[in-house]
């Protein structure tokens, strides 16, 4: 009797460290045959990238290593109750597992979007791939746990109806975020302004130092961070300041009345020669004109376009133009008068 309990402990004990070893085993070949999955698909489809940076690695490995328990248990020969359950979570890690390779592929600088750039028109850059990525990793999760709900049995039916009833709730109360998420899809595929641009959105201006789906942060110029929601942005006029290419320049001068004609004509010849002959200014886009005789001056009016699109230049540029002006009219004894009004009274 003593000889069968000890034979029965030995087969037992053979019989555990086998299911065991099996266990182990799944465990350590588990990434060579990873490794090798995904070294044909690389092949197959022309793929440069390193197979341990595949977002299939991880989600195959995981796989295996469950496979590997579940031929421990088959192995094991254990209550057919304990088998099924296994059958379904092995289900459920497998779609899981699946819906997580599926959504590794879908970051910003994944192989999917290089792919749909260089094989088609798509022109995203990092945050709309971001956003798209993340609605599509949101389908493929709820896709996923529709599935294993289902495979245990859930009525999806009656699950869908409360949604249905729930997401109008939920709409009603979210549509502000709503608003805002459509706009923040709108920035980012209509792109009229990208982070670092110069923008003015009603009476806020800054520079845009993020993009997200809800809102859009600008650092105004007195280093103050702006949240603007991007429903607000989608319904204002947007000014991008860093899309120009050139800035305009126009000032009104204010001659004095005594200039006579003569004088007027050669003052607006040489303004005329000064602006053509600055570097900083196009050219082709100068105009002096006598605009107005008013009752206090005659208006000259000045406009130009400078070569720069940078504010600071341009400031700078333009105090060069301004002395360039000051000094034609010294030369022609030109003085500018300022806007006057008379006061007549009375003596009584």
């Amino acid at each position: 009797m003593s000889g069968a309990m000890t034979s029965l402990n030995v087969n037992s004990t053979i019989t555990y460290a086998t299911a065991l070893a099996i266990i182990l085993g799944a465990r350590l070949i588990s990434p060579i045959i990873a490794h090798i999955i995904i070294y044909i698909f690389h092949k197959l489809f022309k793929v440069d990238n390193k197979i341990v940076n595949s977002g299939f690695y991880e989600p195959i490995k995981f796989i295996f290593t469950v496979l590997g328990f579940g031929v421990a248990i088959y192995y094991l020969q254990l209550p057919k109750g304990v088998i099924n359950l296994y059958n379904k979570i092995f289900t459920s890690l497998l779609v899981l597992a699946t819906a997580k390779a599926l959504s590794n592929c879908l970051n910003p600088d994944s192989t999917f979007f290089t792919k749909l750039e260089s094989s088609t028109k798509f022109n995203g850059n990092e945050a709309l791939n971001s956003f798209l990525g993340k609605i599509l990793k949101a389908l493929i999760y709820i896709t996923a746990a529709f599935i294993i709900l289902k495979d245990f049995g859930y009525d999806l039916g009656g699950l869908a109806t409360g949604l249905g009833i729930g997401s109008a709730v939920v709409a009603l109360a979210f549509q502000d975020f709503v608003k805002s998420l459509i706009g923040g899809f709108t920035i980012l595929t209509d792109k009229p302004f990208e982070i670092g641009d110069y923008i003015e959105v009603g009476v806020f201006q800054g520079t845009v130092i993020n993009i997200t789906f809800r809102s859009t942060r600008i650092r105004a110029t007195n280093n103050a961070i702006i949240s603007l929601p991007n429903s607000v942005i989608v319904s204002e006029y947007v000014k991008n300041w860093s899309r120009l290419e050139n800035r305009r320049l126009e000032m009104r001068l204010r001659l004095s009345l005594n200039s006579n004609t003569e004088t007027i004509q050669r003052c607006i010849s040489k303004l005329k020669t000064v602006l053509k002959a600055n570097n900083n200014v196009i050219e082709d886009t100068v105009m002096v004109h006598l605009d107005s005789i008013e009752n206090d001056a005659n208006i000259i009016w000045i406009v130009a376009y400078i070569n720069t699109a940078d504010y600071s230049e341009f400031c700078q540029m333009k105090e060069e133009i301004n002395c360039d002006i000051l000094s034609v009219l010294e030369r022609e004894n030109i003085e500018l008068v300022y806007p006057t009004q008379k006061v007549y009274t009375k003596t009584l």
